[in-house]
C-alpha cells in the first residue's frame, strides 16, 4: 500500500511538471499560482496577461486537459462553488447552483463541480467531484475533500486577481518630483510694480 501511494505521489509530481510547461502561450507573461495534488490527480493553476487564468489537470491515468479561462468567468465560478462548499452537507436553498461550471471561450472544454455525500454506518462523508472535459465532451473527474476544494477555490481566486494585475497597463505618466511654481506667481515676482501716470 505504501509503495502504491509513493508511486502515485511521484506520478502526480511528474504530471504537474509536464502540465506546467505548455500551459500558456510562449508570448504571454505568466505567473505560477499553485500546484495542487487532488486525490489521485493534480492541478496546476497560473495567471497570465489578457486577464487569462490557465488550469491544467491530470487524473489517475496519463490523460491531461489544459484550459484557458477569462478572469471574470473564474470569479463567477468561484462564487458559485464557494456557496456550495459553505453549505457542507446541508440542503441547498432555492436557486443555488448545485453544479457550478465554467466553460472555455470558443471551445467545448469545461470544468464543473458537484457535491457528493456518501452514507455508511450512519456517517456522512462529503466529497466534491471536479469534472474536467475536453473538446470531445469526454474527460475525467478529480475527487476532492472539503479542504482540497477550498484550496482549489482559493488558488483560482488568487489567479484571477493576479491575471487582472498582470493585464493592467503600467502607469507611464511623468510625475515630477517638485511641482513647478505657478506661472502667475512667478510673473508677478519678476515684474516690478508700476506707478500710475498722471
Amino acid at each position: 500500500m505504501a509503495r502504491r501511494r509513493a508511486a502515485a505521489w511521484w506520478w502526480a509530481v511528474g504530471a504537474a511538471v509536464a502540465l506546467a510547461a505548455p500551459l500558456a502561450p510562449a508570448t504571454a507573461q505568466v505567473r505560477a499560482v499553485a500546484n495542487l495534488v487532488i486525490g489521485d490527480g493534480v492541478m496546476v493553476i497560473k495567471a497570465g496577461t489578457g486577464k487569462h487564468v490557465y488550469i491544467g489537470a491530470a487524473g489517475s491515468t496519463t490523460r491531461t486537459v489544459t484550459l484557458t479561462f477569462d478572469a471574470a468567468a473564474v470569479d463567477e465560478f468561484v462564487a458559485d462553488a464557494q456557496a456550495l462548499v459553505a453549505r457542507g452537507t446541508r440542503a441547498l436553498p432555492p436557486h443555488t447552483p448545485d453544479r457550478p461550471e465554467i466553460e472555455e471561450a470558443g471551445s467545448a472544454r469545461a470544468l464543473s463541480m458537484t457535491r457528493h455525500m456518501d452514507r455508511a454506518h450512519g456517517v456522512v462523508t462529503l466529497t466534491y467531484h471536479l469534472f474536467v472535459s475536453d473538446d470531445r465532451l469526454a474527460g475525467f473527474a478529480l475527487r476532492a475533500t472539503p479542504v482540497e476544494m477550498r484550496s482549489i477555490l482559493l488558488a483560482c481566486h488568487r489567479a484571477a486577481r493576479a491575471a487582472s494585475r498582470l493585464s493592467t497597463p503600467p502607469d507611464t505618466t511623468h510625475h515630477p518630483a517638485h511641482p513647478p511654481a505657478s506661472r502667475g506667481g512667478a510673473a508677478a515676482a519678476a515684474t516690478p510694480p508700476q506707478r500710475g501716470v498722471n
